[in-house]
């Protein structure tokens, strides 16, 4: 039997079944905290939910049905370590589609702006930068330019004081928006992020970088950030 174990805030490797059935069980590492697992979220396909809205109650956890095709992802934000246990599926023969720890361990260093730009074709008038080690944004008056590195994605997170409006200027990246879950966004693509509506964006390309133009009414406020899966790590 195959095992993952998930400590609070991590995730597994987001993949794509094959042709066969198969079945997740997912158990607290503690029988005690089996009340946690309602916290657990998880991406089925083209859907973000809590596990216990798509899965079915065991006698020591939930059991959840991957479709044959299916992409399918476990985030543990609960507050307790849980297992993820898929029978006797070698599961490691399934694509993958996005693995959040992809550069868990090189060094990570925050692009340098200048250097970037000489690189990239960055378009004048920005007014401010924000670099990361994954990702680097370029804010103009009227607009942000974000550029993600490929093969990772920024965290799955909200905000309570703006909400966000979306356009894909470059990559085919997987997108999530409140419940929804959609995969290669070519370009010109347009996405509305209510207040309060979970959202992210990944990179699955090798080798090409996503563009992401943003707009946004509200309060901008870097502060104004709830991370609720955060692989980056970033603070």
């Amino acid at each position: 039997m195959s095992q993952i174990i998930l400590t609070t805030g991590r995730g597994t490797k987001l993949r794509q079944n094959d042709s066969s059935l198969m079945t997740l069980n997912i158990t607290p590492k503690d029988p005690k905290e089996k009340s946690q697992l309602n916290q657990v979220m998880m991406i089925l396909e083209d859907i973000l939910i809590p596990i216990n809205h798509v899965g079915i109650a065991s006698t020591d956890g939930i059991k959840v049905t991957i479709p044959p095709e299916n992409a399918y992802m476990v985030l543990n934000t609960s507050e307790t370590t849980i297992c993820v246990e898929t029978g006797e599926i070698d599961y490691t023969q399934h694509s993958i589609l996005y693995d959040p720890y992809l550069c868990e361990h090189e060094d990570h260093v925050d692009y340098d702006p200048a250097e970037f730009i000489k690189t990239y074709d960055i378009p004048a008038g920005y007014t401010d930068v924000l670099p990361k080690w994954y990702s680097i944004k370029f804010s103009y008056p009227e607009f942000n330019l974000i550029f993600v590195r490929p093969g990772l994605g920024i965290s799955l997170q909200s905000h309570a004081k703006r909400e966000e409006y979306w356009e894909i200027a470059a990559g085919e990246p997987i997108v999530i928006s409140g419940s929804k879950v959609s995969y290669n966004n070519p370009q010109g693509t347009k996405f509305y992020i209510p207040l309060g509506n979970l959202h992210t964006i990944i990179n699955p390309s090798k080798d090409v970088w996503v563009i992401l133009k943003e707009t946004y009414k509200g309060n901008f406020d870097e502060k104004d950030i709830v991370r609720v899966f955060n692989p980056n790590h970033y603070n």
